[in-house]
């Protein structure tokens, strides 16, 4: 029998609430809580018919093969930066609490050391879609390239959801491969990964979209000689004639691509199936007076699958 699965990126879902108006009790922030609980919610009781599973961030891979992997998101030279890092951590205050809330109503966690929940969506959504189907909840455009016949990426935040069907007009190209090479042409300032450069995301797009991929560009160029090189614009040929640039490409695709033959086998994965205790989590509400959720318990914990199979058979 086929299993349907709701693979939830944890922290997406965390930063965006933590950006909700400021809640506090005492001196702990709430908001970011208050918010992962309310959302997950309404997102399960649109998708009953799946599993839920959260997936949490470890500490990447990638930054022993380039260490300036999202180094960027520790510097604090800008106001802007300043700001950044006194939310990441008033977020980083509340994760134990999420994850505390979490397991009293059942809903599954996972993690492992050396991997992003990137990472683990990867490899759960090929296991998971060989007889079912996935949703794939998050922000992250980079979880794009894991949409596939079963696959769908839902965006919670603009309420979108994207299949093969509407692919390209959400991401200009036609494959999940292609979109990742786009990203590997143009680079990611999120992540801190630099470009080829001269190549930004139109270019890249219409690069893409012109050659189908930077080894069919190559092979016409070098090999089948269909393309002459002196008639392509400087930042084309610069990809056959810079070998900087080729190694920039091939780097860019092993910290991008969610599947790449590089990602090592994860370590310490540690699969929390929670502890499903109503009287615990109205107690975790009640001292952080989540009065709206208390108003009406019953029903409000319902929606969870550990406390919706008890409904169905008290009912």
């Amino acid at each position: 029998m086929s299993k349907n699965y709701l693979l939830i990126d944890g922290n997406s879902f965390g930063y965006y609430y933590n950006n909700a108006k400021k809640l506090t009790i005492g001196n702990l922030p709430v908001q970011a809580i208050f918010g992962f609980l309310r959302g997950l919610r309404q997102q399960l009781a649109f998708f009953q018919q799946y599993t839920p599973v959260v997936l949490w961030d470890g500490a990447s891979w990638r930054k022993t093969m380039f260490a300036e992997y999202k180094a960027n998101r520790d510097k604090a030279d800008t106001k802007a930066a300043l700001a950044q890092l006194r939310m990441k951590d008033e977020y980083q205050q509340q994760v134990p609490h999420i994850k505390k809330a979490l397991r009293f109503l059942g809903m599954p966690q996972l993690s492992a050391f050396n991997m992003e929940a990137d990472d683990l969506g990867a490899i759960l959504t090929d296991r998971y879609s060989k007889d079912g189907r996935v949703i794939l909840l998050t922000g992250d455009k980079d979880w794009l390239q894991l949409v596939g016949p079963n696959v769908t990426w839902r965006d919670f935040i603009n309420n979108r959801m994207v299949t093969l069907k509407n692919f390209e007009e959400m991401t200009g190209v036609e494959t999940p491969a292609q979109f990742v090479e786009v990203k590997a042409l143009m680079g990611d300032t999120g992540d801190n990964v630099p470009g080829v450069g001269g190549i930004g995301e139109k270019g890249a797009v219409e690069f893409i979209k012109t050659y189908g991929s930077f080894a069919n560009f190559t092979n016409q160029v070098i090999f089948e000689k269909s393309i002459d090189l002196k008639s392509l614009p400087k930042k084309y040929r610069d990809l056959v004639e810079n070998e900087e640039k080729a190694i920039a490409f091939a780097r860019n695709i092993t910290l991008m691509d969610l599947r790449t033959k590089h990602r090592p086998a994860p370590i310490n994965l540690n699969l929390d199936k929670g502890e499903p205790d109503a009287l615990k989590f109205k107690r975790f509400c009640e001292i952080l007076l989540f009065n709206s959720i208390l108003k009406e318990f019953d029903d409000w914990i319902r929606v969870f699958p550990a406390f919706r199979e008890e409904a169905a058979l008290a009912a």
